[in-house]
């Protein structure tokens, strides 16, 4: 079976940033279009640390006239960071195994 695609909450807010500039377009305006509360959502989504709700990533989507690969992929001779990191399988000692992975901002050690 194939594995689910893991997205990048960093790059997803940076393309959202990078499209609402390239339209001109203030994160007031931007939320007057989604029709938010306020405009923390919208900072939240810009920096990565939250995904916009479907509805709302269809809004932007049409707003921008992008495909969905616009947003949630890196544009063309820009890497992104991977959501974690495997740094080790080694330490094979009495039939015990350590798995040493690394996510943003934690350190997880798997036995």
């Amino acid at each position: 079976m194939k594995y689910r695609t893991e997205y990048d909450l960093k790059v997803i807010g940076k393309n959202l940033k990078r499209l609402r500039e390239q339209h001109h377009l203030t994160v007031e305006q931007l939320r007057e279009y989604l029709c938010l509360g306020s405009v923390q959502a919208i900072y939240k989504y810009e920096a990565g640390v939250g995904y916009p709700q479907a509805d709302t990533m269809l809004a932007l989507m049409e707003l921008y006239g992008v495909g969905v690969n616009d947003i949630v992929k890196s544009q063309e001779g820009e890497l992104s960071s991977p959501s974690c990191c495997i740094l080790g399988i080694f330490t094979k000692i009495s039939k015990k195994v350590t798995l040493n992975v690394v996510f943003p901002n934690k350190s997880l050690v798997y036995k």
